[in-house]
């Protein structure tokens, strides 16, 4: 058995399992050990927004937040070695957010960005759908005393 080729695998979660938990999330490690001072800089840099962007969340669509940390390689000290994940599962939605890059820190503050990207998408076009709808339900409901145009409604004149 070849000991440079096994992977050391590891995974702990953050936070405690109750009915007040806003968010569950799960951090995996793969030849990489991550140190407290590294797992504080995640939960800084990743956890608390994600969780803050998620607070009036319905039971329902309880978010799910897996991180994957690694080195892709035990060979290479230069490049981009470091590889950081995100998975976030909102009821039946999955975004997803993946980085490589030198410094796992770096890595960190990249995949911190494309994940709040993804999340904004997510909320804008819910917010969109939703004004959809209102928009719609307006037009049938006032559709015999005004019509509502682009430029504004018009009026009815002469009575």
């Amino acid at each position: 058995m070849d000991f440079q080729r096994v992977i050391h695998s590891c995974t702990f979660s953050v936070g405690p399992y109750n009915k007040n938990e806003i968010m569950r999330t799960t951090i995996r490690q793969k030849n990489l050990s991550i140190t407290p001072s590294l797992r504080s800089y995640i939960e800084k840099k990743i956890i608390l927004p994600v969780r803050k962007l998620f607070e009036e969340v319905s039971a329902a669509d309880f978010p799910i937040l897996d991180l994957e940390f690694a080195r892709t390689t035990r060979h290479h000290r230069k490049g981009k070695v470091y590889y950081a994940e995100a998975t976030l599962t909102i009821g039946k939605t999955v975004l997803r957010a993946e980085v490589d890059d030198e410094d796992i820190r770096a890595a960190c503050d990249i995949l911190h960005d494309a994940l709040a990207r993804e999340i904004l998408r997510f909320k804008g076009r819910t917010t969109a759908q939703n004004r959809r709808v209102a928009r719609q339900a307006k037009k049938e409901r006032y559709a015999s005393e005004a019509r509502l145009y682009r430029k504004g409604r018009i009026r009815e004149e002469g009575s």
